[in-house]
């Protein structure tokens, strides 16, 4: 069966094309059911039982084999590791529909087991002793920094307080990145680490910065396997889990995972590896970006920990942007997905300081604006830029039915003329005042609860997230999806917005998945419900 996987996946081929649709549905099913037995934890319980054994080495005298010895073999941990490794893959091959999740399930929830694994990978990874001592004391702290009561309470609140510089406070209202009054906090204690050459490459871990060219095959089956137990674990495993009782690992535990992820994916993008690694490297990217997630909402690592592995020989921002465009646009129309050097600042953009990433955005945009001016695109205040009416009183219905129109044309310069309530045209000339006047204006008034298109969270932020009642206004989803345009020009002209989407907003837009921690910014009595089942 293993070499029929291994034969599909060079030839890129699947059942189904290779067999009669009813027939291949039976052998499935015949496979599923003999199967069964396999995504039992008795079953998994039973294996670990034999690899702890000391099993001694019998020798018996065969007569019928001319008096050879035969050696018993103990059943080793490394044996079940590769065992379920290949029970992965040949679920996802015979239930498409759900993949191995029967497997991930059980492997999950069996006590012992993912500790134990990780337990052989931190050996592989980082040798007999480790890094514990060389890990800084003031990072260390990190762990008595998560309370019980900093974590209850984060849920509740976050910190408003604006970043410096104004495209990263923008950005970060956007993305509604987090920066709870812990995390300002935890600052000042990681000053110090933040700016030390030794911690960066103290998080740079060196047996993985050959990518996935640099590991061997046995390496990479207990990463496989690590990374999807725990990326399926981490969805479900709430922030007292994790920080107060550190469950299924510690603090000190979850760094060294973080930064050995990190240092994996990074550098196999840049190693540019080939098709043949992209479901291991698949797998690592997901569960690292859980990690990273989560560290963004409650911080648990240090900044240096992301930014480690990318911390020497990164190419100006200019020529980053550039590359990555260039990358780009000739992937669009492919499937290809073989992880590529510009796959980076697409999967974990985190390991480029904020302002560099902010910086990489602006660039990217001065580029696009570039090329509408070669095609011949009004960019400026003048004669072919896009003119409209607004009324004073009317702000929201007039932007709405004069710009959602224009689509793609909304990156045109846009020129506004404004009426009065009083039904005056109002005095003066648009050289960018009154369209950032115009968009500052709109969103003011239609993000404002009042409208009702949105609703503010119980975060005391006040973050915003659609409001369920919208799809009652007339033309209340369109409205929606107009002011994410209206975000969007706003972003492409460099003008802030003081508004912050919810975190569970933005991480569906982003098609990512949201903690369960978060619900309880949407709906209190239902996360209290849930985690009482739980």
């Amino acid at each position: 069966m293993l070499h029929c996987i291994d034969d599909r996946a060079t030839n890129n081929t699947s059942i189904t094309e290779e067999a009669d649709t009813n027939d291949s549905c039976r052998t499935k099913t015949l496979f599923m059911d003999l199967l069964k037995p396999i995504y039992q934890q008795w079953h998994l319980r039973k294996l670990l039982i034999l690899a702890k054994e000391d099993v001694p080495c019998d020798r018996e005298t065969n007569h019928d084999l001319d008096q050879r010895q035969v050696k018993r073999r103990s059943l080793k941990l490394t044996d079940i590791i590769c065992f379920y490794y290949y029970m992965l893959r040949i679920f996802s091959s015979l239930n498409p529909s759900i993949g191995p999740l029967p497997i991930l399930n059980m492997l999950s929830f069996t006590p012992g087991f993912l500790v134990d694994l990780w337990g052989t990978l931190e050996i592989s990874i980082f040798g007999q002793t480790g890094q514990k001592s060389q890990e800084p004391e003031h990072v260390k702290q990190l762990a008595g920094s998560s309370s019980g009561e900093q974590i209850s309470s984060t849920r509740q609140r976050r910190n408003t307080k604006d970043t410096p510089k104004k495209w990263a406070n923008v950005l970060h209202k956007i993305t509604g990145k987090s920066n709870d009054a812990d995390d300002t906090n935890l600052s000042d204690s990681l000053t110090s680490e933040n700016s030390n050459d030794d911690a960066l490459i103290l998080w740079d871990i060196e047996t993985m910065r050959q990518g996935s060219e640099g590991i061997g095959k046995d390496v990479m089956h207990m990463l496989h396997l690590f990374c999807a137990i725990y990326g399926h674990l981490l969805l479900v495993l709430d922030d007292i889990e994790f920080y107060e009782k550190q469950i299924p690992f510690t603090l000190e535990q979850q760094r060294k995972i973080a930064s050995a992820l990190n240092t994996f994916v990074y550098n196999s993008f840049l190693q540019n590896s080939g098709s043949g690694n992209k479901p291991l490297i698949d797998v690592t990217v997901r569960c690292l970006n859980l990690l990273y997630e989560r560290d963004s909402r409650h911080r648990f690592c240090p900044s240096s920990l992301w930014l480690s592995p990318a911390r020497t020989g990164r190419i100006p921002i200019a020529a980053a942007a550039r590359a990555h465009e260039a990358a780009f646009a000739s992937l669009v129309g492919t499937t290809s997905g073989i992880p590529t050097r510009s796959s980076v600042l697409t999967t974990v953009p985190h390991v480029y300081p904020f302002e560099e990433r902010v910086q990489m955005f602006r660039e990217f945009i001065e580029l696009d604006k570039a090329s509408r001016r070669a095609n011949g695109e009004v960019s400026g205040p003048g004669p072919g830029s896009i003119e409209i009416v607004i009324r004073r009183g009317h702000i929201v219905e007039d932007g709405y039915r004069q710009l959602n129109c224009l689509r793609s044309k909304l990156k045109s310069c846009i020129h506004v003329s404004f009426v009065s309530e009083c039904g005056l045209p109002e005095a003066g000339l648009d050289y960018g005042g009154l369209s950032k006047e115009f968009l500052t204006d709109l969103s003011k008034a239609a993000f404002s609860p009042e409208y009702g298109l949105f609703t503010q969270t119980s975060t005391s932020d006040s973050s915003i997230i659609p409001s369920s009642s919208a799809k009652l206004l007339d033309n209340g989803i369109d409205m929606i999806e107009f002011l994410g345009r209206v975000v969007g020009k706003a972003l492409y002209e460099g003008i802030l917005l003081d508004y912050c989407f919810s975190q569970v907003f933005v991480q569906k837009l982003l098609g990512r998945y949201s903690f369960l921690d978060e619900l309880s910014t949407l709906d209190s009595e239902l996360y209290r419900s849930l985690m009482q089942l739980k």
